[in-house]
């Protein structure tokens, strides 16, 4: 039923085209024997316009905004409706409805024509994507490409060490809760070996994101007007790198503290680097130390 319905509206919509393919209106020329659907179909002026108008019309129904489309269409009649009554007035009624027809015809076909090619690249893209995603995934199961993260490298200007300053806390509290673990009687016991393998295992993630913040801030934001006014922060940093090694190696607390503190003076350098005034304030929480931010 639905393909008789098209056929019905396909020949509803071509049948006044018929009729005048079959019609006298043919024989009524102009002077020089040119008939309105070869004029509409043979000009190029005529031709490139109605195409032009045709793609706009079909980008504004693409939009599927209401305001566009009716814009669109209302464009598209009013062209026409033109066309028509500046070819009847040039030559005759009949002339300007052959080229009536024949230019809706062709606004029609390259509206039509524009709507599948973006339909077809839509669903040619959404077919794409995926295979060659998985794809993608059989290589990489064969070469294991290295996976890497980065840091941004545009000049962002957003660099904090503040998160350096917390792993640096994080560590002395893990170290604590070793310690406080250690103390019970059976050491044996699931709980005991659960809790200390955690802390072991935060305690070496802590240490290593301290390092990596801190070699992104020295890396990627100090620059030489920085290092020409503060020539003790490539001592600073490498002091830094090193007690978070110690701090992964082993469980003393006096390294965790020092590397707390010099944290804090990295932190002092960076913000002084801005012309921000820092204070020193307790934490509130645990270890409830001493930390560096902005006032």
């Amino acid at each position: 039923m639905k393909k008789i319905t098209l056929h019905a509206k396909t020949i509803f919509l071509i049948s006044p085209f018929l009729f005048l393919m079959d019609s006298p209106a043919l024989s009524h020329t102009t002077k020089s024997s040119e008939f309105g659907i070869s004029h509409a179909f043979l000009s190029p002026e005529h031709v490139i316009s109605l195409i032009f108008v045709g793609i706009l019309v079909g980008i504004s129904m693409m939009t599927r905004k209401r305001s566009l489309i009716v814009a669109g269409n209302l464009g598209l009649i009013g062209f026409l409706a033109f066309l028509f009554l500046s070819h009847s007035l040039k030559y005759n009624y009949l002339f300007g409805l052959e080229f009536l027809m024949m230019g809706g015809l062709i606004s029609l076909a390259s509206w039509r024509s524009t709507y599948w090619i973006f339909r077809i690249t839509v669903a040619a893209r959404r077919s794409i994507e995926p295979m060659l995603h998985k794809n993608f995934s059989y290589f990489d199961k064969l070469i294991k490409f290295e996976k890497v993260q980065a840091h941004c490298d545009i000049p962002c200007k957003i660099y904090d060490p503040s998160s350096s300053i917390i792993a640096a806390l994080s560590v002395i509290r893990l170290i604590d809760i070793m310690n406080e673990t250690h103390s019970m009687e059976d050491k044996s016991s699931i709980d005991y070996q659960n809790t200390m393998t955690r802390c072991i295992q935060r305690k070496e993630e802590e240490s290593e994101k301290l390092k990596k913040e801190i070699r992104i801030i020295w890396g990627d934001y100090f620059k030489t007007p920085q290092f020409k006014a503060f020539p003790e922060a490539h001592n600073t940093v490498h002091q830094i790198m090193m007690l978070a090694s110690a701090t992964k190696q082993g469980t003393d607390r006096k390294k965790a503290e020092e590397l707390l503190e010099l944290t804090n003076q990295f932190a002092e350098i960076f913000w002084a680097t801005k012309e921000v005034e820092t204070e020193r304030k307790i934490a509130p929480y645990p270890p409830s130390l001493a930390v560096v931010r902005p006032k």
